[in-house]
């Protein structure tokens, strides 16, 4: 309001200003070059002078108070716009809340159908996971169950992130939960077909649903008592690191949840391991992550030679540099994918 009222102010000066030499001149027209004319006789004569410094003046004025009009109602409409304004950001700021509520809320039950560190530490002595999503809730998850003597790690990589990356973890989570403990399927090729036809089921696939989402990931079956290890993988590799030489073995090119319109099948692959050995389990956040002086991706190159530069420190230690390494490397970048690290030592 106050600059309405500086700038009507400011047109009465420049008026003011422009209006002394002008009443000036119309005086001195009055008084030397201009002589009255008389016009009819006696009482009836009628002084007559010039109108035009007089309509220059009401024009003038006319225009100020048509421009201050104007100003008014730009206020008020400003004024009705601002208080608009103001209630749509409340309101926004309200669903902004529920929403992120909701989506908090959705974490904690993400969280819980995660196995918990007194779970993972009945089951393995020597282990880390590192696992930071990229939103409030993830694509990733992992899988930690024992069978027996046999121990299940599972590290799955849904199709994106957030939301859509978390309803579709559930469905995962759920495949592979029927497959191990209901139907009691262990061979890791096998976990893989199964949870696909399961996947298929769930989302309605190859029938009115057009959703081709699936998941990549890495399975491994370990023997504790004779050390031996079975794994199946889709797109997602398995890193063994002994005697201090890292070793890939290479996934099946397929993603869980389409393989019945691929070509390629899961494949079991095995490996006798002994004590000191390490295995790594992984998704694809890590090494796609962009960050360095060239602002490149980490690859997985440089993933192999970090794990390997670690592997004769504990598993604790080994977490926390994998983590500072990513921290590091990202810097002020934005984080393009779920993390998840899985490491565990024979």
């Amino acid at each position: 309001m106050k600059n309405y009222i500086y700038l009507i102010l400011v047109l009465f000066v420049m008026v003011d200003v422009h209006a002394q030499p002008t009443l000036q001149d119309t005086l001195n027209a009055l008084s030397h070059e201009h002589t009255p004319v008389f016009s009819g006789s006696g009482d009836e004569s009628i002084v007559c002078y010039k109108s035009t410094h007089r309509d220059f003046f009401f024009c003038i004025t006319g225009l100020i108070v048509a421009i201050a009009l104007i100003l008014f109602k730009l206020f008020f409409f400003n004024r009705r716009m601002n208080r608009i304004l103001r209630e749509q950001n409340v309101l926004i700021e309200e669903k902004n809340k529920n929403i992120t509520d909701s989506i908090n809320y959705a974490k904690r039950l993400q969280n819980a159908i995660l196995p918990s560190v007194d779970h993972i530490d009945g089951i393995l002595s020597e282990y880390f996971i590192l696992y930071q999503p990229k939103d409030i809730v993830s694509g990733d998850f992992y899988w930690v169950s024992e069978h027996g003597s046999k121990i299940i790690v599972a590290a799955v990589d849904c199709t994106g992130h957030g939301v859509p990356g978390a309803l579709l973890s559930i469905v995962g989570h759920n495949a592979l939960y029927q497959t191990v403990n209901e139907l009691g399927i262990v061979e890791p090729a096998k976990v893989l077909a199964t949870m696909d036809s399961i996947i298929r089921k769930m989302l309605h696939q190859g029938e009115y649903n057009a959703i081709k989402d699936g998941m990549d990931m890495a399975l491994c079956v370990f023997d504790k008592e004779s050390k031996f290890l079975e794994y199946a993988g889709a797109n997602n590799p398995l890193y063994i690191v002994s005697e201090s030489k890292l070793s890939i073995i290479k996934a099946s090119k397929l993603t869980v949840g389409t393989i019945q319109e691929q070509l390629n099948r899961p494949e079991n692959q095995s490996v006798q391991l002994k004590k000191g050995d390490s295995f790594y389990l992984f998704s694809d956040g890590f090494a796609d992550q962009f960050g360095g002086a060239d602002n490149k991706k980490f690859k997985s190159r440089c993933l192999q030679d970090l794990i390997l530069s670690l592997s004769d420190k504990s598993m604790k230690e080994q977490r926390s540099s994998i983590f500072e390494t990513f921290k590091n490397w990202k810097g002020r970048n934005e984080q393009v994918d779920d993390v998840l690290v899985i490491g565990i030592r024979v």
